[in-house]
């Protein structure tokens, strides 16, 4: 007969010791036996043993295999597992019925926790990831309750101190995105901290298309302005709006191959007007000259057609970037029907010395290239509403008998904001260096390409015919060779007068037939 403590003893051991090495045992009493008509034998009165039970069942139950750990604990005490599963369950209703499982059970479940926490390698809490995030938690723990600490002492440094780590991210985040913007009411136009990202440019020139249903002009409204020119007492100009630099005259005829920069203020209806050309001087009439020039023209053309307007800024001039896009026009479902559109940023032009970002507009492109006419090409772009200045800029080139001249031009009508003269001057000028210089680096390529294929094709010809010459040199010394082997073979062969092979086949099987 086992006593109950006995039992209780032996199912502590169960619990502690692996399943493999359970040895204890004890001698049940038959008449406890489920079989015998008995309830499984007694149960113990103590608590603490009865729960002993509830964690011996709660090992069974959470091992890898329950079903082999609960026979070979019961076999390892000369039990069934039915009559040790029938003392569990009973264990268990019988704490249920007293309202003490409930109680048990969280006990049990906490301890179980905490021991895996404790030393358990295998288990999710003990986890490489989770110690690191751990460990992170508590150092932010400590930085908190050291900067309470800090702020309780000085709140007004720590204040400080907060702003400044605040702002730190705030750039360390925005820098890259879009340039650290700065909106209303502390900036009168779109201006950022440092230079914008291209992504951002386009995604804003976008935006501001779909968000306002279309761009909005920013030229002041469209008056005749008189002037008085030769002839007449006065006239009336063209109106000023939308394509007012295509009347615009420019006197380049002094240009040469350094950058011109002129400027006027207040005259003929313009508050400002600045104007930059240079001259791309047209080589003599030899013939590699020539394709020079036509390469020359080439490359402005084609700087022209690509907006490629601010490729190489000088390293002297303000930082500067015009970038053209196309957008789909409104209420069109046709991919053909675009609106053509630019930004420009540009160092000084924001508030606070900073970025300022100028929304444009296409207004008007005109072309001429005829046989016998000189080369003309000019495009203009207007301001929209959100930039630094009111105002429309004019791109052009005109063939002339020393050169090509490129210009660029910039026209703020009366009551439009006009950005300083020195900017607008840097501005003009730096882009007519970048177009020409853009020219110059495109022709120099295409002769290089040029001169490289001259020189594969020469290269390749002399290969081919390099080939041909040592294939005719080994015929020729394959048919000395043959003649001389058989001049032997006549001079030493008795019979090599007779013989000649008549190349005539006998019938299949017999082999060849020869005749002498």
């Amino acid at each position: 007969m086992i006593g109950r403590r006995t039992l209780i003893f032996y199912a502590w051991l169960v619990l502690l010791c692996p399943a493999f090495a359970l040895e204890a045992t004890w001698t049940p009493n038959e008449a406890d036996s489920v079989d015998q008509g008995g309830d499984g034998g007694p149960l113990p009165v103590s608590l603490a043993q009865r729960k002993q039970l509830l964690e011996l069942e709660s090992a069974i139950v959470q091992s890898q295999d329950p079903q082999a750990t609960l026979s070979h604990v019961a076999q390892q005490n000369g039990m069934s597992p039915q009559d040790l599963a029938g003392m569990l369950n009973r264990n268990r209703k019988e704490l249920e019925e007293t309202g003490q499982l409930e109680q048990m059970q969280t006990e049990l479940d906490a301890a179980i926790m905490q021991g895996q926490g404790a030393g358990g390698g295998r288990s999710m809490s003990a986890t490489l990831p989770r110690r690191i995030i751990g460990l992170v938690s508590s150092i932010l723990v400590a930085i908190m309750k050291t900067a309470a600490v800090q702020i309780s002492k000085k709140p007004k440094q720590s204040t400080i101190l907060a702003c400044l780590l605040f702002a730190t991210v705030l750039v360390s985040y925005n820098a890259p995105r879009n340039g650290i913007v700065v909106f209303p009411p502390f900036s009168s136009g779109h201006t950022t901290i440092v230079q914008p990202p291209n992504d951002y440019l386009q995604n804003y020139f976008v935006s501001k298309w779909t968000s306002a249903n279309g761009w909005e002009n920013s030229l002041p409204a469209q008056s005749k302005v008189a002037a008085k020119k030769k002839g007449s007492k006065s006239k009336k100009q063209p109106l000023f709006g939308v394509g007012m630099t295509s009347s615009l005259e420019i006197d380049t005829a002094n240009a040469v191959e350094d950058v011109t920069v002129e400027s006027t203020r207040n005259e003929d209806g313009y508050s400002l007007v600045a104007s930059a050309y240079k001259l791309i001087p047209t080589s003599d009439s030899d013939d590699e000259d020539d394709l020079e020039q036509e390469y020359m023209e080439e490359s402005v053309k084609s700087i022209f057609l690509e907006r490629k307007f601010s490729e190489f800024i000088p390293e002297s001039s303000q930082s500067l970037k015009f970038r053209s896009f196309l957008v789909a026009a409104e209420g069109s479902d046709e991919e053909d029907d675009v609106v053509e559109g630019a930004l420009m940023v540009m160092k000084m032009l924001g508030d606070f010395g900073r970025y300022g970002i100028e929304p444009m507009c296409f207004s008007y492109e005109l072309e001429e290239e005829e046989e016998d006419d000189p080369m003309t090409h000019c495009v203009a772009y207007h301001t929209l509403k959100g930039g630094h200045f009111d105002g429309e800029i004019k791109f052009s080139l005109d063939q002339t008998e020393e050169g090509i001249v490129v210009s660029v031009t910039l026209a703020i009508p009366q009551g439009g904001r006009a950005p300083p003269e020195r900017l607008a001057k840097a501005m003009v000028s730096s882009m007519t260096e970048s177009i020409v210089e853009s020219s110059r680096i495109r022709t120099k390529q295409t002769l290089s390409r040029r001169s490289q294929s001259q020189l594969y094709r020469a290269r390749a010809s002399g290969s081919a015919t390099l080939k041909r010459h040592l294939r005719y040199e080994q015929e020729k010394s394959q048919e000395e060779m043959a003649k001389d082997r058989k001049r032997k073979w006549k001079r030493n062969n008795p019979d090599a007068g007779r013989y000649r092979p008549t190349g005539c086949r006998g019938p299949s099987g017999s082999g060849p037939v020869h005749g002498f």
